[in-house]
């Protein structure tokens, strides 16, 4: 038996599966971002959501032979010994690759161990992996790559300030940030984000899209620049990697991937030019399958049979 875990700043996925990959159990518990809860949270959210999983396979823990986690917050390879530690002091204590979350994504959404992943909601990131093992991803820190959705809320609310100064065309976007949070005016709009008096945040992305809809052009505009600058994510990925002129799949993930619309539209356009060979593959099942396929692949190289 292997354990899969794909865990995220809001929640966390759990599946126990045989040797096969055949789940038995499954559970899905609170956030396991350690930058965000601490290492002994963590580990204790991750163990509570295993040992329901294993209850709801009828399985305990002495039936584990191997596991894997993706987790978000494992960003640096200094990351991975503490949160080793944290997990083997709640009692986690198997043979375990522990990776950050975008690889188990990845996994999941290939049908060869090697391919590319962008994943853009709340933040974004880009990760791949050649046919040779190799693998790189983007550091996700907001600096030199685009973050998602808070890129979106960030340049829109920039445009919008722009054409308030008259250095920009006026656009519909500022109408729909001021029906969204009840304020009158721009000026009172960014009062009330400069004296932190309203949350400025990701959740505000879809007024972009609204925007969009109506035909406004500073967003159309503004929807395909962003779109144009993950997909380079993934090229510069995809080069550094070797992969550009290869076949490979590009696993797609994360809520604005889903929204679909323009955005992916553009995104994928963008892509194909530079890497004819991308074949867009949206992820659709839980990142933590690809969590067992890598846990599957540990307890192979431990001698384990199917």
């Amino acid at each position: 038996m292997v354990i899969g875990v794909d865990g995220g700043g809001t929640s966390t996925d759990a599946l126990v599966a045989d040797l096969s990959g055949t789940v038995l159990g499954s559970a899905t518990g609170g956030g396991s971002n350690w930058e965000g809860v601490g290492l002994p949270a963590m580990a204790a959210e991750v163990a509570r959501t295993i040992d329901t999983a294993l209850a709801a396979a009828g399985r305990t823990r002495h039936d584990v032979v191997a596991a894997a986690y993706g987790l978000a917050g494992v960003d640096w390879p200094s990351d991975v010994e503490p949160v080793r530690q944290a997990l083997a002091e709640a009692g986690l204590t198997w043979p375990a690759t522990v990776t950050n979350d975008s690889f188990v994504a990845l996994r999941a959404g290939c049908s060869q161990p090697w391919g590319i992943v962008s994943s853009i909601g709340t933040g974004a990131v880009t990760a791949g992996v050649n046919r040779q093992g190799q693998s790189y991803r983007t550091m996700a820190v907001g600096w030199g790559e685009p973050s998602g959705a808070h890129s979106m809320v960030r340049e829109a609310l920039d445009a919008v300030a722009a054409a308030h100064h008259g250095v920009a065309p006026a656009t519909t976007l500022a109408d729909q940030f001021l029906a969204a949070l009840d304020v009158a005016t721009v000026d009172d709009l960014f009062e009330a984000v400069s004296r932190r008096r309203i949350r400025i945040g990701a959740h505000l992305a879809p007024l972009l899209d609204r925007a969009a809809a109506d035909g406004d052009r500073v967003a159309l505009d503004l929807i395909d620049s962003l779109a144009r600058r993950h997909a380079a994510m993934v090229v510069a990925v995809a080069a550094r990697l070797h992969m550009a002129a290869d076949q490979f799949e590009l696993v797609t993930s994360g809520g604005v991937h889903r929204a679909g619309g323009r955005f992916v539209d553009t995104f994928a356009a963008a892509v194909v030019a530079d890497c004819p060979g991308a074949q867009l593959a949206p992820l659709h099942a839980s990142p933590a399958h690809g969590a067992v396929a890598m846990a599957i692949d540990l307890a192979r190289t431990a001698g384990y049979p199917a």
